[in-house]
Protein backbone atom coordinates (compact mmCIF):
# COMPACT_ATOMS: atom_id res chain seq x y z
CA UNK A 1 0.00 0.00 0.00
CA UNK A 2 1.14 3.40 -0.80
CA UNK A 3 0.13 6.47 0.95
CA UNK A 4 -0.11 10.21 -0.40
CA UNK A 5 1.46 12.66 2.24
CA UNK A 6 -1.30 14.70 2.90
CA UNK A 7 -2.76 13.59 6.23
CA UNK A 8 -3.63 15.97 8.76
CA UNK A 9 -3.98 13.77 11.75
CA UNK A 10 -0.76 11.40 11.49
CA UNK A 11 1.78 13.49 12.14
CA UNK A 12 1.10 13.83 16.68
CA UNK A 13 0.85 9.88 16.47
CA UNK A 14 3.61 9.86 14.09
CA UNK A 15 6.07 12.31 16.70
CA UNK A 16 4.70 10.67 19.61
CA UNK A 17 5.84 6.79 18.11
CA UNK A 18 9.23 8.35 17.06
CA UNK A 19 10.02 9.95 20.41
CA UNK A 20 9.15 6.65 22.30
CA UNK A 21 11.34 4.69 20.14
CA UNK A 22 14.29 7.07 20.02
CA UNK A 23 13.47 6.62 24.11
CA UNK A 24 13.50 3.07 24.86
CA UNK A 25 14.91 2.02 22.09
CA UNK A 26 18.83 2.40 22.77
CA UNK A 27 20.92 3.21 25.78
CA UNK A 28 20.07 1.13 28.70
CA UNK A 29 16.64 -0.21 26.70
CA UNK A 30 19.61 -2.13 23.93
CA UNK A 31 19.09 -5.34 25.58
CA UNK A 32 15.45 -5.19 26.03
CA UNK A 33 14.57 -4.11 22.04
CA UNK A 34 16.77 -7.19 20.79
CA UNK A 35 15.21 -9.63 23.44
CA UNK A 36 11.82 -8.19 22.31
CA UNK A 37 12.51 -8.57 18.82
CA UNK A 38 13.88 -12.10 19.42
CA UNK A 39 10.29 -13.02 21.22
CA UNK A 40 8.21 -11.31 18.34
CA UNK A 41 10.01 -13.35 15.52
CA UNK A 42 9.55 -16.24 18.03
CA UNK A 43 5.69 -15.43 18.15
CA UNK A 44 4.95 -14.40 14.32
CA UNK A 45 8.05 -15.87 12.09
CA UNK A 46 11.64 -13.98 11.39
CA UNK A 47 11.92 -11.75 8.46
CA UNK A 48 14.94 -10.94 6.55
CA UNK A 49 16.24 -7.67 5.45
CA UNK A 50 16.15 -8.68 2.31
CA UNK A 51 12.61 -9.95 1.81
CA UNK A 52 9.72 -7.81 0.90
CA UNK A 53 8.52 -8.07 4.22
CA UNK A 54 11.06 -6.44 6.72
CA UNK A 55 9.66 -3.12 6.58
CA UNK A 56 6.46 -4.07 7.73
CA UNK A 57 7.86 -6.24 10.12
CA UNK A 58 9.87 -3.73 11.62
CA UNK A 59 7.56 -1.24 12.16
CA UNK A 60 4.87 -3.53 13.39
CA UNK A 61 7.27 -4.94 15.81
CA UNK A 62 8.90 -1.30 16.93
CA UNK A 63 4.72 -0.24 17.51
CA UNK A 64 4.20 -3.42 19.92
CA UNK A 65 7.56 -3.00 21.57
CA UNK A 66 6.45 0.77 22.71
CA UNK A 67 2.54 -0.11 23.11
CA UNK A 68 2.31 -3.49 24.20
CA UNK A 69 4.79 -5.03 25.51
CA UNK A 70 6.10 -4.28 29.56
CA UNK A 71 8.97 -3.37 30.18
CA UNK A 72 11.28 -5.55 31.68
CA UNK A 73 11.27 -5.13 35.65
CA UNK A 74 8.38 -3.09 35.41
CA UNK A 75 4.15 -3.35 34.72
CA UNK A 76 3.74 -1.05 32.02
CA UNK A 77 4.79 -0.88 28.22
CA UNK A 78 7.22 2.33 27.04
CA UNK A 79 3.73 4.15 26.45
CA UNK A 80 2.38 3.64 29.37
CA UNK A 81 5.47 4.93 31.92
CA UNK A 82 5.56 8.20 29.43
CA UNK A 83 1.58 7.99 30.41
CA UNK A 84 2.30 7.98 33.80
CA UNK A 85 4.69 10.61 33.71
CA UNK A 86 2.57 12.53 31.52
CA UNK A 87 -1.03 12.47 32.30
CA UNK A 88 -1.60 15.59 30.04
CA UNK A 89 -0.46 13.91 27.12
CA UNK A 90 -3.39 12.84 25.00
CA UNK A 91 -1.23 11.37 22.28
CA UNK A 92 0.88 8.89 24.08
CA UNK A 93 -2.07 7.67 26.41
CA UNK A 94 -4.76 7.10 23.18
CA UNK A 95 -0.85 5.23 21.69
CA UNK A 96 -1.39 3.36 25.22
CA UNK A 97 -5.27 2.65 24.21
CA UNK A 98 -4.60 1.76 20.54
CA UNK A 99 -6.21 -1.16 18.82
CA UNK A 100 -4.33 -3.64 17.12
CA UNK A 101 -6.25 -6.53 15.55
CA UNK A 102 -6.86 -8.18 11.85
CA UNK A 103 -9.29 -6.35 10.16
CA UNK A 104 -11.14 -6.39 6.98
CA UNK A 105 -11.43 -3.83 4.35
CA UNK A 106 -15.62 -3.01 3.63
CA UNK A 107 -15.30 0.64 1.78
CA UNK A 108 -13.25 3.11 0.97
CA UNK A 109 -14.87 6.17 0.50
CA UNK A 110 -13.08 9.74 0.11
CA UNK A 111 -11.31 10.48 3.35
CA UNK A 112 -13.04 7.11 5.41
CA UNK A 113 -12.12 3.59 5.60
CA UNK A 114 -14.99 1.17 6.79
CA UNK A 115 -13.17 -2.43 8.83
CA UNK A 116 -14.72 -4.60 11.03
CA UNK A 117 -12.35 -6.81 13.46
CA UNK A 118 -12.36 -9.82 12.46
CA UNK A 119 -11.41 -11.25 15.75
CA UNK A 120 -13.74 -9.15 17.85
CA UNK A 121 -16.14 -8.18 15.23
CA UNK A 122 -16.74 -4.46 15.63
CA UNK A 123 -17.08 -2.20 13.47
CA UNK A 124 -14.51 0.93 12.49
CA UNK A 125 -14.57 3.89 10.34
CA UNK A 126 -11.03 5.02 10.00
CA UNK A 127 -10.65 8.86 9.59
CA UNK A 128 -7.92 8.59 6.38
CA UNK A 129 -7.47 11.71 4.34
CA UNK A 130 -4.44 10.14 2.41
CA UNK A 131 -4.41 8.44 -0.80
CA UNK A 132 -4.86 4.67 -0.39
CA UNK A 133 -3.71 3.02 -3.44
CA UNK A 134 -4.48 -0.76 -4.37
CA UNK A 135 -7.23 -1.57 -1.25
CA UNK A 136 -10.27 -3.27 -1.91
CA UNK A 137 -13.10 -4.30 -0.33
CA UNK A 138 -12.64 -7.55 1.39
CA UNK A 139 -9.22 -6.95 1.57
CA UNK A 140 -7.88 -8.42 5.65
CA UNK A 141 -5.04 -6.33 7.10
CA UNK A 142 -3.33 -6.30 10.45
CA UNK A 143 -3.57 -3.00 11.62
CA UNK A 144 -3.42 -0.72 14.35
CA UNK A 145 -6.26 2.07 15.28
CA UNK A 146 -5.73 4.74 17.63
CA UNK A 147 -8.54 7.21 18.99
CA UNK A 148 -7.61 10.91 18.89
CA UNK A 149 -9.65 14.05 19.04
CA UNK A 150 -12.44 12.80 18.76
CA UNK A 151 -11.50 10.42 15.47
CA UNK A 152 -10.31 6.80 14.67
CA UNK A 153 -6.80 7.09 13.07
CA UNK A 154 -4.12 4.50 11.72
CA UNK A 155 -0.57 4.27 13.17
CA UNK A 156 2.08 3.27 10.84
CA UNK A 157 1.24 -0.65 11.29
CA UNK A 158 -0.36 -2.21 7.78
CA UNK A 159 0.37 -5.76 7.30
CA UNK A 160 -2.04 -6.94 4.61
CA UNK A 161 -2.60 -10.40 3.71
CA UNK A 162 -2.98 -11.92 0.16
CA UNK A 163 -6.08 -11.61 -1.97
CA UNK A 164 -8.53 -14.66 -1.10
CA UNK A 165 -7.03 -15.75 2.23
CA UNK A 166 -10.34 -13.78 3.83
CA UNK A 167 -12.40 -17.18 4.18
CA UNK A 168 -9.78 -19.51 5.83
CA UNK A 169 -8.59 -16.16 7.86
CA UNK A 170 -12.28 -16.34 9.89
CA UNK A 171 -12.11 -20.23 10.21
CA UNK A 172 -8.77 -19.68 11.89
CA UNK A 173 -9.79 -17.15 14.07
CA UNK A 174 -12.70 -18.71 14.62
CA UNK A 175 -11.06 -22.19 15.74
CA UNK A 176 -8.73 -20.24 17.16
CA UNK A 177 -10.90 -18.51 19.75
CA UNK A 178 -12.95 -21.56 20.44
CA UNK A 179 -9.50 -23.16 21.71
CA UNK A 180 -9.62 -20.02 24.08
CA UNK A 181 -6.96 -18.55 22.18
CA UNK A 182 -6.53 -14.54 22.76
CA UNK A 183 -6.31 -11.99 20.15
CA UNK A 184 -2.94 -12.10 20.05
CA UNK A 185 -2.32 -15.52 19.91
CA UNK A 186 -4.49 -15.04 16.72
CA UNK A 187 -2.99 -12.07 15.23
CA UNK A 188 0.31 -13.78 15.41
CA UNK A 189 -1.07 -17.21 14.09
CA UNK A 190 -2.18 -15.55 10.71
CA UNK A 191 0.96 -13.71 10.59
CA UNK A 192 2.96 -16.87 10.35
CA UNK A 193 1.16 -17.74 7.75
CA UNK A 194 2.10 -14.76 5.48
CA UNK A 195 5.61 -15.37 6.24
CA UNK A 196 5.03 -18.79 4.69
CA UNK A 197 3.17 -17.72 1.86
CA UNK A 198 6.28 -14.97 1.29
CA UNK A 199 8.85 -18.26 1.30
CA UNK A 200 6.64 -20.09 -0.72
CA UNK A 201 5.02 -18.03 -3.71
CA UNK A 202 4.83 -20.57 -6.03
CA UNK A 203 2.62 -22.13 -3.97
CA UNK A 204 -1.58 -20.41 -3.37
CA UNK A 205 -1.97 -18.29 -0.81
CA UNK A 206 -5.79 -19.55 -0.27
CA UNK A 207 -4.91 -23.37 0.12
CA UNK A 208 -1.37 -22.21 1.87
CA UNK A 209 -3.81 -20.20 4.06
CA UNK A 210 -6.54 -23.04 4.74
CA UNK A 211 -3.89 -25.78 5.20
CA UNK A 212 -3.28 -23.63 8.26
CA UNK A 213 0.60 -23.65 10.10
CA UNK A 214 2.35 -26.57 10.90
CA UNK A 215 2.53 -26.23 14.44
CA UNK A 216 -1.14 -26.34 15.01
Amino acid sequence: MQLDDRDAGAPAIAAALDELTDSFGGGEFTGQVSQARAEFDERRGRVFEDEELYEAWTVAFLEWYVCERVLDGGDLPPAGQVARDRPEDRTVRALLCSHRSLFEVQRVTGTHVSLVDLVGGAAFDVSEPRAMHGVSRGDVVETRLVGLGGRVLFTRTFVYHPPGTRAPIVDHVRRLRAAGSDRRDIIDYVSRLRVRCERYGHMSPEKMYAAGHPSS
